[in-house]
């Protein structure tokens, strides 16, 4: 090691120990949409329900982050099921943070509707929800609890907000 290297490693040790904490760098933080460390734009595909059956097909789910998210969410969206928008959830409380909008490839909601369970990440975040493609009624359930909405949800309550498990929409 020449000279100049051993002053500046002396010189970068003492800096160390005077400010209590590494002279070094914080690596930038990720982007993080809303307070989870969720994805910021997802899309969700769901088949129509057959008969004898309690729970649509997940087709696609999808996320993306980034500056043109928005965008390569919605191109990732199959062309049929692009025309039937069921709902949309929000991480936060009117509709703020990371959202996934959830088509369907069965068309405009019946009185049979569409049912699912939300993936791991959003049981824990999702806080708000508009309802959409004829669908007029949300059933959301979880383990503190249920509750039924109509089309535009702010906030879904204590009992459900970050708990959801299991989501049924339907037009009735």
């Amino acid at each position: 090691m020449n000279k100049s290297r051993t002053v500046l490693a002396f010189a970068t040790a003492a800096l160390v120990v005077a400010l209590g904490s590494p002279a070094v760098a914080a690596p930038a933080p990720a982007p993080v949409a809303g307070k989870g460390a969720g994805p910021a734009h997802c899309v969700l595909v769901l088949d129509g329900m057959k008969a004898g059956e309690s729970t649509s097909h997940v087709s696609l789910h999808q996320c993306f982050n980034g500056p043109d998210a928005s965008a390569r969410a919605a191109a990732a969206v199959p062309r049929a099921a692009a025309q039937t928008e069921l709902m949309t959830w929000a991480e936060d409380a009117d509709w703020g943070g990371a959202y996934t909008k959830v088509y369907g490839n069965a068309g405009p909601c019946d009185a049979a509707g569409y049912s699912f369970s939300p993936n791991s990440w959003w049981s824990t975040h999702l806080s708000s929800l508009l309802v959409d493609g004829g669908c007029t009624k949300a059933f959301l359930s979880g383990p503190r609890g249920n509750g039924t909405f109509g089309r535009s949800v702010s906030y879904v309550g204590d009992t459900l907000n970050d708990a959801v498990t299991y989501v049924k929409i339907w037009r009735g």
